[in-house]
């Protein structure tokens, strides 16, 4: 994870390059060829990150390799990966975020660690999230009875946490955007204590499945003294523990037996995927772009997310 001076520059960056999609491959570049940042810098009408990089300038040559070592680490494994490079700095984006939450549609992006490793998923990961929460903050133009109920599901969410702004923080706003949050996860070790108080809080309707003994000791707190731990610990197949707020204030815990699953409806898998093909249209090749790349595909990976 980015911290320190390390995050601040891909904070800076990032907002430099906000518009302008081709600086974002020139990174490297940026911050350690002096004459192409003063040209880059020149474009900037924001006094925070003129100073920012004025800041940066007059730093020796020990301490900018310092700073920008952790950051270049990470970049490193965006430069080497064709798919990522592409998807990351390729273009303008096929996907928009925007127009997903605002008018309705569904966006599945596939992150393959065991392709792309760990450290170069996790942050592949991490700006879908932020550019999803970028979006769902947009919406505060909208006025608040034509916002449409949208939800952020994110597998494996303590992955996912490299955001400049802290996930426990969009946890408490959400609720304001019409933006659910699903995050899922193995166990509570898993997750920082900032971001597992923060569900703790901000979930205040509360429903447990069967947990670990471990994991059990811990949210028992919500469910004593009617539900103890050991409650916790042993429900039974489709038995659930929940402890919900009703009128504004918190009922006793009870449990109760979820509905199974309906089965499963044949031929409705491969009639959602032959309808997503048909409304997935290529993007436009760039014959400026495309020229002296004879042999590579044009193929646009986000559109395969």
């Amino acid at each position: 994870m980015l911290r320190g001076r390390g995050h601040a520059i891909a904070s800076a960056f990032a907002a430099y390059s906000e518009h302008n999609y081709y600086r974002r491959v020139r990174l490297p570049k940026l911050l350690t060829v002096p004459a192409f940042r003063q040209r880059a810098c020149d474009q900037i009408d924001d006094d925070v990150l003129r100073g920012f990089w004025s800041w940066y300038d007059d730093l020796s040559e020990a301490s900018r390799a310092q700073v920008i070592a952790p950051l270049m680490n990470k970049v490193r494994g965006f430069l080497l990966r064709p798919f990522v490079r592409a998807a990351i700095a390729g273009g303008p984006s096929t996907v928009d975020m925007d127009e997903i939450l605002n008018t309705g549609g569904i966006c599945l992006v596939r992150i393959a660690r065991d392709a792309l490793g760990m450290e170069t998923a996790r942050l592949v990961g991490s700006i879908v999230v932020a550019r999803t929460w970028q979006a769902a903050t947009r919406r505060a133009r909208v006025p608040q009875r034509q916002r449409r109920d949208r939800g952020l599901y994110i597998d494996e969410c303590h992955n996912f946490l490299n955001l400049a702004y802290p996930l426990e923080d969009m946890l408490a706003e959400a609720r304001g955007y019409r933006l659910s949050m699903a995050l899922a996860h193995q166990y509570l070790g898993q997750l920082p204590k900032e971001l597992e108080e923060g569900i703790s809080t901000n979930a205040r309707s509360k429903i447990f499945f069967n947990a670990s003994p471990e994991d059990a000791k811990k949210l028992a707190r919500h469910t004593m003294p009617r539900l103890s731990d050991h409650d916790l610990s042993n429900l039974g197949v489709y038995h659930v523990a929940a402890r919900l707020v009703l009128g504004g204030e918190e009922a006793p815990p009870f449990t109760a037996v979820t509905e199974k699953l309906s089965p499963a409806i044949p031929g409705r898998a491969k009639a959602i995927r032959k309808a997503a093909r048909v409304n997935t249209r290529p993007p436009v090749a760039d014959t400026d772009s495309a020229s002296g790349r004879a042999g590579q595909s044009t193929a646009d990976p986000r559109r395969a997310a």
